[in-house]
């Protein structure tokens, strides 16, 4: 694995350097901007993220930030402080980065899904709007079963982590609360409600 750190810290980028090799004995780690053979760029650099971005259009970059901002210049987002055996883990494991891109998007009839930014695009009502982590993930799982439909305790149990026999009712209202959202000014219908459950109206 090939590993670039940018940081103006050089404390952070030379500890972090060395934690990676010695977790990944045969990882190449370099204090510089990637080259094409690069796999992934960590940075805390947030002044220059958009350069950085620009420049690293084909490189996953990770970004080490103290704000609880997202933005789709990055990947991933790690908030400091953090558990170093954990972001190590899953460097190693390969299972840091999502699956889905900072440039790439989930196409819903006129919706574009960009999962990384927590943003819906509506080309009927041409408005970008801010969803929540939970609100992506119930819309990326009912994508993923379709045409399936998911009931409650499949969102209780994929989506939250709850056990199937929870009694809740926080399924039906982030529904509820999503489709007001994402619907509203004239946007098409984003989730059907069937007798067996909810799913996309694809």
């Amino acid at each position: 694995m090939n590993i670039n750190i940018l940081s103006k810290n050089t404390f952070f980028a030379q500890d972090l350097k060395e934690q990676i090799q010695f977790v990944l004995t045969n990882a190449e780690v370099e204090e510089d901007f990637p080259s094409s053979k690069t796999d992934v760029l960590l940075t805390d650099n947030e002044a220059d993220l958009q350069q950085i971005s620009n420049f690293c259009k084909n490189v996953p970059i990770v970004l080490f930030s103290e704000t609880e901002d997202t933005t789709h210049m990055a990947d991933l987002i790690i908030k400091k402080p953090f558990r170093l055996s954990v972001f190590l883990d899953s460097l190693k494991n390969n299972s840091l980065l999502p699956k889905v891109r900072r440039k790439e998007c989930i196409n819903i009839k006129e919706y574009s899904l960009y999962p990384v930014k927590k943003e819906i695009y509506s080309s009927i009502t041409t408005k970008s709007i801010k969803l929540t982590e939970r609100e992506v993930e119930i819309i990326k799982y009912l994508y993923q079963i379709f045409p399936q439909s998911a009931v409650k305790e499949d969102l209780l149990e994929n989506v939250w982590g709850y056990s199937a026999d929870a009694t809740t009712h926080t399924v039906e209202t982030h529904i509820y609360r999503l489709r007001q959202k994402v619907e509203k000014d004239g946007g098409s219908q984003l989730i059907i409600t069937e007798n067996s459950g909810y799913r996309l109206n694809l």
